[in-house]
């Protein structure tokens, strides 16, 4: 482990606590510009976000109408109804997504898929960056309105779904969580500033509650107009 990602992680709860927990759930409200440039307005206004911690599986209810809710596992996307039967499956949604034009609409459970591998990654970074197969490097500092913020780059696995296989993670003196810096495979190397915020202690883990994603430019700054997603969490409990 590095020293930044030792800091890191110690700053967001320390390993020990992280090892006693399994999973975490909790309301989410999700909003922002993606939602409808992809045809799903919407979609994940009022849900339920079920995770595991060690295993990429993420629950979110409901999706596609009221009683239906989706499972993403094992590379495979499912669609199930309130009494969990399966009612329709993507076993590569990855792939799939890949192969779409950008600006082609998504389904529910297009959308569903991006919010699973986004959000997996966004719960449990960066206890997530000690499992096997990922990469990390200290790099040089990120600088934002004047303030340099320690930087992980991080090489994912290709057995973990999530926006590309090596992002950037920017953290303050405090070592929490300041700045997610990436591309989107699966939106044509669309790029994400991803501002935490309005940090919790929930069951020993630092959690932001708010996250706001925007755009950035050639210099890394970020776009401020229009804010890409909106995440509010409400209700979050680790298990």
């Amino acid at each position: 482990m590095t020293d930044l990602l030792e800091f890191a992680v110690n700053a967001h709860g320390g390993m020990d606590c992280w090892n006693q927990l399994a999973s975490v759930a909790g309301q989410f409200s999700i909003g922002g510009a993606i939602w409808g440039f992809k045809g799903v307005p919407g979609v994940f206004g009022d849900i339920s976000v079920d995770l595991d911690l060690h295993t990429e599986r993420v629950t979110i209810d409901p999706v596609a109408g009221p009683d239906t809710h989706t499972v993403f596992a094992d590379g495979r996307m499912e669609l199930r109804s309130a009494s969990g039967e399966v009612v329709q499956t993507v076993d590569d949604p990855k792939d799939a997504m890949a192969r779409l034009p950008y600006d082609a609409p998504w389904t529910a459970l297009d959308a569903a898929y991006f919010a699973s591998e986004a959000w997996w990654t966004y719960l449990t970074a960066p206890f997530l960056f000690t499992y096997p197969g990922f990469r990390v490097e200290e790099v040089a500092p990120f600088t934002e309105d004047g303030v340099d913020y320690r930087t992980l780059k991080v090489g994912f696995p290709d057995d973990v779904d999530s926006h590309t296989a090596e992002q950037f993670f920017h953290f303050d003196d405090t070592g929490l969580l300041f700045r997610h810096s990436y591309t989107v495979d699966i939106l044509d190397g669309a790029t994400g500033a991803n501002y935490p915020s309005d940090y919790q202690t929930v069951d020993g883990i630092a959690v932001p509650m708010v996250r706001r994603i925007y755009g950035y430019d050639k210099q890394l700054q970020k776009t401020p107009e229009p804010v890409l997603v909106a995440i509010d969490i409400k209700g979050l409990q680790f298990r």
